[in-house]
């Protein structure tokens, strides 16, 4: 198919690719809606250690990217998580669930932590469903790591974990991304549309008159040129006017269709000059 035949197609199709953009946008709607809204909650750490005069500071700055990946890493951990619940920041521990293994998939699914390239920051992202909640933990894990970091590595109390960015807590739901969803169930109901479409073009059969051009108007006709040239099929035939009236464009009768059809017949008669 040419590239203009193609976009012509698409111009008089163009209802039914409205129709299927609709579909994908229903269906956005819906994996929407199924799941919770939820706030956010973000701020970033610096990690820092004290070394003497004689470490240089390349070894420096690779030691504090190590700290920072570490604890950013144990972040998630089941440990880490006890100590969150345990500091006094008044964290509904129900939102996660009775049963360890379902507490540690929530905690994971609600806390995210990493550590910035080589730069020894950590970034910190909580989502709940309670707007209050999520600044909460979020302001937990900081205190966790501010005081108790030392539990996690061994360099004692060298090592510094510094509070950069306070806690930014988002005013409305950041999940899930309604702009991002619904702009993605656009662009594949469009290209769905493009497909559907270049698979199942609309296909025009040829007229009546093109069937029929080389057909006798009546079947009076048909049947007295066949008698000329002996070639009339075995058989009885309704050849009176009356019959005529029943011809449509093209040559068609319809009574024709209970004995048999033109092209039956012209077949039969092909058929008997073969075996002449």
């Amino acid at each position: 198919m040419e590239l203009h035949d193609f976009i012509n197609l698409v111009a008089r199709k163009r209802k039914t690719i409205f129709g299927i953009i609709a579909i994908f946008i229903l269906l956005g709607v819906g994996v929407i809606g199924v799941q919770r809204f939820k706030y956010s909650s973000k701020s970033q750490l610096l990690v820092v250690q004290e070394y003497n005069q004689t470490v240089d500071a390349y070894t420096a700055s690779k030691s504090n990217e190590y700290l920072s990946s570490v604890l950013a890493s144990v972040i998630n951990s089941n440990s880490f998580f006890t100590k969150v619940l345990e500091s006094g920041f008044e964290i509904d521990s129900d939102y996660f669930g009775d049963n360890p293994k379902d507490k540690m998939k929530k905690w994971q699914n609600t806390v995210e932590a990493k550590n910035i390239n080589d730069s020894g920051i950590i970034a910190v992202k909580v989502y709940h469903t309670n707007r209050a909640q999520a600044e909460k933990i979020d302001r937990a894990i900081n205190h966790v790591l501010m005081t108790q970091n030392a539990a996690y590595h061994g360099s004692g109390d060298s090592v510094k974990v510094r509070l950069i960015d306070q806690p930014i807590t988002s005013n409305f739901p950041v999940k899930p991304n309604i702009i991002l969803t619904l702009g993605i169930a656009i662009v594949l109901g469009f290209i769905a549309g493009l497909i559907y479409v270049y698979l199942t073009p609309q296909i025009k059969l040829p007229s009546p008159h093109y069937y029929g051009q080389h057909v006798k108007h009546t079947q009076k006709e048909y049947f007295s040129d066949m008698e000329d040239h002996n070639d009339l099929p075995i058989g009885n035939y309704d050849t009176s006017p009356a019959s005529n009236d029943l011809i449509g464009e093209g040559g068609y009768n319809n009574e024709i269709d209970n004995k048999a059809s033109i092209e039956d017949l012209a077949r039969q008669a092909s058929m008997r000059n073969i075996l002449r």
